[in-house]
């Protein structure tokens, strides 16, 4: 790399030199047409300026300019072409080119939105663009290295300039469109264009394509097909907003990127198109990684089976997303959650499934192998396909869903202070593996499948989220039960929290040691409560100020004791019992 910079390099100088021998051959016709094209092209420039600084018009200024170094330009051209051996036409050749692009972004910038990092990189490409015209100029005919890599530097400077007259106008175009159709058409539709121009660039400066008139149309059709595809996505995410507003951004970001991955095929297809991609499919299908008779595993089967894997997974999060906000929308909780499950799961088995036959794993390969590893593996997996199909049994059987209200054995919160023998929360998820409940203090517990499968579990709101409860009273025996009874069934009454179908119901259940005991019974929805502190302690707020305003006491544990044989009490000279103290 080393020599062959430096070979270039002398290569350049020499050309170089040649040139300055062939202007001093020819001094007086080459300055003669030096000072026509040059000073006059100057000249006008300066009476340009004057007229247009004294009627404060800048923009004519500048327009004026752009259109006079076109005209030297073409003017340079034309001469080229009759002129021969006027080497300093090639000089001017190139000033003129830079003059030309440099006048047009003086015209153009002042209306597009860009900084000065970027106008830095717009000048410095077009200065390079000129200095390889050159180049390439003088280098025809007498040092092909040169002229190669010249007709190179001049396409890549070329390229860059182009690019960022694109990303300018692209940025302008975003600024000054309102949020609407077009401007998020634009937005989407921006980086796949970048990349489809970027890749047939880069194909043109290295000479893998011609700029055919079939080339050109070929081109303009991907292009076209990229601006349809990303309308109809903007189209298609405005009418999810339509349908279901914004409850579920989740299910609009999940199309996006399966439409994006998506528009990622359609690119491919658009440079297979255009630069016929077989001779490099064929060569990474030629790269083998595993080559046996049963499975063959290619750098290119690898890379299919990722992108195959990647869209059917994007594919499945928009599938079981839509699912859920479609039963969310109509109030079904649980048929949301458990219909979500079931795509993702069963979504998930199919992308994995078609990704291994992509890559090359067919049942053919897969039940031999299964068979030879099956004891190993069966051990070592056995807890997970248990889990896994115990995911399927729940979902099918819908003896628990997502929202389902359940109690399993267990324990949760020792961290925050919380002690129970059980577990009770709301089923959130049931994943492939596990299924998640959150308790009411906000914990969540992931607990394998298998478990609801082989234990005991309760289900609060299985077929029925209306239960009983029973909140127990004791009052005094003095207390007139019937009067008790009427007390709890009015504060029962009241109660929003207790549902008025069933009536609620008053129990006399014991005489007890030292109250008599009552239960109020009550019906309450469980989806709003979760645990049945909430209602009771609402009813025993509403009891105690009730009972204690009809003066029935509610008495605390006592006990009376007789004694068998009479009892001697002795009192000292001061009035106090033997044994006694004076605090006592």
């Amino acid at each position: 790399m080393d020599d062959r910079l430096s070979f270039l390099l002398l290569e350049t100088t020499a050309l170089l030199k040649l040139f300055l021998i062939n202007l001093s051959t020819n001094f007086l016709q080459e300055t003669m047409v030096l000072f026509t094209l040059g000073g006059g092209y100057l000249l006008v420039i300066g009476v340009i300026r004057s007229f247009s600084e004294r009627a404060g018009d800048r923009f004519s200024l500048r327009f004026a300019g752009f259109v006079l170094a076109v005209v030297a330009y073409g003017l340079t051209i034309a001469l080229l072409s009759r002129a021969e051996g006027v080497e300093i036409l090639y000089l001017l050749k190139a000033v003129f080119y830079v003059e030309v692009l440099r006048s047009l972004v003086n015209v153009v910038t002042p209306h597009l939105r860009v900084g000065n990092s970027y106008l830095f990189t717009l000048k410095l490409s077009i200065l390079s663009g000129g200095i390889f015209l050159f180049l390439q100029d003088i280098a025809r005919g007498e040092s092909p290295p040169v002229l190669r890599y010249g007709e190179l530097g001049f396409k890549l400077s070329s390229a860059l300039l182009l690019t960022l007259a694109l990303v300018g106008l692209y940025r302008t175009l975003l600024g000054h469109l309102s949020e609407g159709f077009v401007n998020r058409i634009l937005r989407r539709s921006g980086p796949i264009l970048l990349l489809f121009y970027l890749v047939v660039t880069l194909g043109w400066v290295f000479g893998t394509v011609k700029l055919s008139q079939d080339f050109v149309v070929k081109f303009a059709l991907m292009a076209g097909v990229l601006i349809g595809y990303f309308s109809l996505q903007v189209y298609a995410v405005s009418l999810i907003d339509r349908i279901f507003g914004e409850e579920f951004p989740s299910l609009k970001g999940s199309l996006r990127k399966f439409l994006m991955l998506f528009a990622l095929f359609i690119l491919y297809r658009g440079v297979d198109l255009l630069f016929t991609l077989e001779a490099l499919k064929s060569q990474l299908d030629s790269l083998y990684l595993i080559n046996t008779e049963l499975v063959k595993i290619s750098l290119l089967s690898i890379l299919e089976s990722l992108y195959v894997f990647a869209l059917l997974w994007t594919l499945t999060g928009f599938l079981k997303n839509l699912v859920y906000a479609y039963y969310m929308s109509r109030g079904k909780e649980i048929e949301a959650g458990s219909f979500r499950a079931l795509v993702s799961n069963v979504g998930i088995l199919l992308a994995f499934s078609i990704a291994l036959i992509q890559l090359g794993i067919t049942w053919k390969v897969m039940v031999p192998l299964a068979g030879a590893l099956g004891i190993g593996l069966g051990f070592g997996l056995q807890t997970i396909f248990n889990n896994y199909v115990s995911g399927f049994i729940l979902l099918l059987s819908k003896n628990i869903k997502v929202g389902d209200l359940v109690e399993v054995e267990g324990s949760a919160g020792y961290a925050i202070g919380r002690q129970s023998e059980t577990i009770f929360g709301k089923v959130v998820n049931i994943n492939i593996l596990t299924t998640v409940i959150r308790t009411n203090d906000n914990v969540e517990i992931a607990i394998p499948n298998s478990e609801f499968i082989s234990g005991r579990i309760i289900n609060y709101s299985l077929s029925d989220p209306y239960i009983r409860v029973r909140i127990p009273f004791g009052v005094s025996y003095s207390s007139d039960p019937e009067k008790v009874k009427a007390i709890l069934l009015k504060v029962a009454e009241e109660s929003p929290l207790v549902l008025k179908e069933p009536p609620p119901g008053v129990w006399f259940y014991e005489m007890g040691d030292s109250a008599l005991i009552f239960y109020l019974l009550v019906w309450v929805d469980i989806r709003r409560f979760w645990r049945m502190r909430a209602p009771r302690s609402e009813i025993y707020f509403r009891a105690w100020k009730e009972l204690k305003k009809e003066g029935v006491e509610i008495p605390f544990p006592q006990r009376d004791v007789w004694f068998k044989n009479p009892l001697r009490v002795e009192i000292d000279e001061r009035g106090i019992p033997e044994g006694g103290s004076e605090g006592s």
